[in-house]
């Protein structure tokens, strides 16, 4: 949020901490005394909020050390790799182990490259599916399953062997999950 956002975020809400409040307490068939309790009640309320407001304001920057404290996943850009332009090898893993259920992690430089193999299939119509790729703690998890062809859709009449490459650019150890 910008500067002129908050700024104006906590303006409104003293303006109406000081404004309606007091009205609402006088409405409602208070007294003067009452309405001098409710105007220091006011006072104290904006207050509270200006603080609140002020402390919103550093929210996100708060949050992003809160979470990095805590742990909390953060989402990690990935890459599926054609064939063709993957490094040589890269593509000598994939041409030694593309028939056999695997997951490889290869590093190049400063980037990871995840090899995921499902294995022999019946028909065509599998492939793999990355579900999350996060970093938590220090650590790259790629999660992926297996995707599975419709019930009743035309499919290849053969074997096949599902699999994927895909990039990180990382120097962090990966983790891969099946789910």
């Amino acid at each position: 949020m910008k500067k002129s956002k908050k700024l104006c975020l906590i303006f409104l809400m003293a303006a109406f901490t000081v404004l309606v409040l007091p009205a609402a307490g006088f409405l409602s068939g208070c007294g003067t005394e009452n309405t001098e309790q409710t105007a220091q009640t006011a006072q104290t309320e904006q207050t509270e909020q200006t603080a609140q407001a002020a402390q919103a304001a550093q929210l996100p920057q708060h949050a992003q050390q809160q979470n990095e404290q805590e742990g909390a996943a953060v989402n990690v850009d990935y890459e599926a790799i054609p064939y063709e332009v993957m490094p040589d090898n890269v593509k000598a893993l994939v041409d030694g182990h593309k028939k056999e259920a695997a997951v490889v992690i290869v590093a190049v430089n400063y980037s990871k490259y995840i090899f995921i193999a499902l294995g022999p299939r019946p028909t065509g119509g599998y492939s793999v599916a990355i579900k999350s790729v996060t970093e938590r703690q220090g650590v790259v998890t790629v999660v992926y399953g297996e995707q599975k062809p419709e019930k009743g859709a035309m499919v290849t009449q053969a074997f096949t062997y599902p699999w994927i490459v895909i990039k990180i650019d990382t120097e962090l150890p990966v983790d891969t999950l099946f789910e």
